[in-house]
């Protein structure tokens, strides 16, 4: 399952799901994507049922959840619907966001750790250096601290998780507006879960720095080019 949530990304999520069906090519399992269609005002959710695909069967989802916890919860649901709990612990959930692109190997990566005993995966993020001001991209790239083949960084963005331990600890809050990835991944440190943060599964994500919402990975993006590399850029 891929669950991606969708706030008026008309002009981006064409190519999010392209590079979804992409990765799900090397996969050797079924791969249902998910669109959560959250209070859209433009044709967001049209152009992801129109959305060519080869490898992955797409649904969508429309809603009024108003916060992307909400609306990522919304696509896992929709997704697992009436799914018995014996048969969870065969199913992996990756998030990503409407405005990024994951690799060819996205998926794969993921299966893999999960393949070894992972609970969850929480991987990297790198801006698209096509789109991203020069003096932004050298400070985030200064900034974003990845320490040999792991990292201490948590994006919903890029985020794996296998079903039963998503159940287990009561899956995306629907009561946590900003970092609703660090509480996610608090949850399931406080279980004792396998977790893994490696450096071989990133995606590509926007840098705008206008976002939803206030704190989120936008807002960090905009006090980064404020202060132009004064400050390192915290986990997120």
């Amino acid at each position: 399952v891929v669950a991606v949530p969708a706030r008026d990304e008309a002009a981006t999520i064409a190519r999010c799901l392209a590079s979804i069906d992409r990765a799900a090519a090397g996969c050797a399992v079924p791969v249902v994507v998910v669109v959560a269609a959250d209070a859209c005002h433009d044709d967001t959710a049209h152009i992801a049922r129109s959305a060519p695909t080869c490898h992955t069967t797409v649904r969508v989802v429309e809603g009024r959840w108003h916060g992307a916890s909400r609306a990522r919860a919304a696509a896992i649901n929709a997704a697992l619907g009436t799914t018995a709990t014996s048969g969870l612990a065969t199913v992996w959930i990756a998030n990503t966001d409407a405005d990024c692109v994951v690799p060819p190997t996205w998926l794969r990566r993921q299966l893999r750790h999960a393949d070894r005993g992972v609970a969850a995966v929480a991987g990297t993020v790198a801006l698209d250096p096509a789109t991203t001001p020069e003096r932004l991209l050298a400070d985030f790239t200064a900034t974003y601290t990845v320490t040999g083949r792991t990292h201490h960084h948590v994006h919903a963005s890029n985020f794996g998780i296998r079903a039963d331990a998503y159940r287990l600890v009561g899956g995306w809050s629907a009561h946590t507006m900003v970092g609703e990835d660090h509480d996610l991944w608090r949850r399931l440190s406080a279980r004792r879960l396998g977790l893994i943060q490696p450096t071989d599964v990133t995606v590509t994500t926007s840098s705008r720095t206008s976002g939803r919402i206030i704190g989120g990975f936008a807002t960090r993006l905009s006090r980064l080019e404020r202060h132009h590399g004064d400050q390192p850029l915290s986990a997120s």
